[in-house]
């Protein structure tokens, strides 16, 4: 009597099928990734979200914006400006004096001097009617005439003047963050800048002063001041504003070296529509891609082609991102000497921002230890080899020069 043949096994595990085995696994893989992206948030479901909540936008009071002509001069109601009391409400955060003082030096002054010019052009002019009106008919209107033209080029002037003194203001306070590295600065004046005047949108403001928190470290700070922005405003739905809210946490999530997140974070980015965000936003988006691999490849242990990447895109980028993104070359250096350059150069550069503190706790862990020349972690240093390669061919020449050379002399007699 034969025996009962036992059940056959889904995949068995033989030699000949360890290619299928790997297709199966590649597949499964798949499967799981498209699971896993289908259940992170799209913009489409914070869309679906605000149709069934009913959430509107919500538009600015307005109490601010462009301040009146006694406001500039004067400096009446600063406080009533939106922005400057919506940041300060959900953050605690206060003019400094310092801040006082350099938006009173490099605007307020400014814009009190011109207003000056123009309040003594009209006085003189209405002065040399009142003149011209006791010298008689002909004499007062071409007075008027006069006096007229020469207000109204007063006023013109002055209204271009104070426009280029509100756009360099705002570079000024910009580059303390994006060029000097110095964000705790940045802040203090930039909200020093929104207590003297609204910016255009609203968003703009929060997304300003967010980047200013995530690089200072205060990421919850950030976290929490958009969010609300979001809620209290009624952005759920507006794609800029979700545009520049998932790149704040982007931005945090390569801070924390947390590749899933950042992952999550672009593909919520690439689900916006590309038309309702313009060129400029929609560029940002390949920076993102970059840091997420560059996180991915540190992931998988694929140090130096991590390396690589930051290197290649690392001073075409703004400088205070350098700070981090040389936080990534002096782990993944291959050369230990080169990772205490990257790491000193953080420290040194990095001013105010989170990296310096970063960059002294990896130098003091004792990681970075100056190895043997050549030698690392990854294997033999790159440069070292092209050293040793050039000196072969240096070599060679020499020998072959030499070699042409004693076939050259002539024979000696005998």
């Amino acid at each position: 009597m034969s025996e009962a043949r036992p059940e056959s096994k889904a995949i068995e595990e033989r030699p000949d099928d360890a290619l299928a085995s790997n297709e199966a696994l590649e597949v499964e893989a798949e499967l799981a990734l498209r699971s896993q992206r289908a259940e992170a948030r799209t913009f489409a479901d914070d869309v679906a979200e605000a149709q069934r909540r009913h959430v509107k936008p919500r538009a600015t009071t307005g109490t601010g914006g462009r301040p009146s002509f006694a406001d500039q001069f004067f400096r009446k109601g600063a406080e009533a400006r939106e922005a400057f009391a919506y940041i300060s409400e959900h953050t605690g955060d206060v003019v400094d004096d310092e801040a006082d003082d350099w938006i009173q030096h490099y605007y307020i002054s400014k814009v009190q001097g011109l207003s000056a010019c123009f309040v003594v052009a009209v006085v003189v002019g209405v002065i040399g009617i009142v003149v011209g009106n006791f010298a008689g008919a002909a004499t007062i209107s071409m007075i008027i005439s006069w006096l007229a033209s020469f207000v109204v080029l007063a006023g013109l002037i002055v209204l271009v003047m104070i426009s280029i003194t509100k756009k360099r203001i705002f570079g000024r306070v910009a580059s303390t963050l994006d060029s000097a590295r110095d964000p705790l600065v940045f802040c203090s004046r930039y909200l020093a800048y929104l207590r003297e005047r609204d910016p255009s949108e609203m968003v703009v403001a929060i997304w300003n002063y967010a980047r200013g928190l995530r690089w200072q470290g205060r990421w919850d700070d950030a976290e929490a001041l958009f969010e609300a922005y979001i809620d209290d405003y009624g952005m759920l739905a507006d794609p800029k504003s979700q545009y520049l809210h998932h790149q704040l946490l982007a931005g945090i999530a390569f801070d924390h070296e947390r590749c899933q997140d950042l992952l999550d974070e672009l593909y919520y980015l690439k689900s916006i529509p590309a038309e309702a965000l313009g060129a400029d936003l929609v560029k940002e988006i390949n920076l993102t891609e970059r840091l997420a691999e560059v996180l991915c490849l540190e992931r998988e242990g694929r140090r130096q082609e991590a390396y690589d990447l930051v290197e290649s895109f690392f001073y075409h980028s703004e400088n205070v991102l350098r700070m981090a993104l040389a936080l990534h070359l002096g782990s993944d250096s291959p050369n230990r000497t080169d990772a205490l350059e990257w790491i000193g150069f953080v420290v040194k550069m990095g001013m105010s921002t989170w990296c310096v503190k970063r960059a002294k706790a990896i130098r003091s862990s004792g990681k970075l230890q100056k190895l043997p020349k050549g030698e690392s972690r990854f294997g033999r240093n790159f440069r070292e080899r092209r050293r040793e390669a050039r000196q072969k061919r240096r070599a060679a020449k020499e020998a072959a020069d030499a070699e042409q050379t004693l076939e050259n002399l002539p024979e000696l007699p005998r």
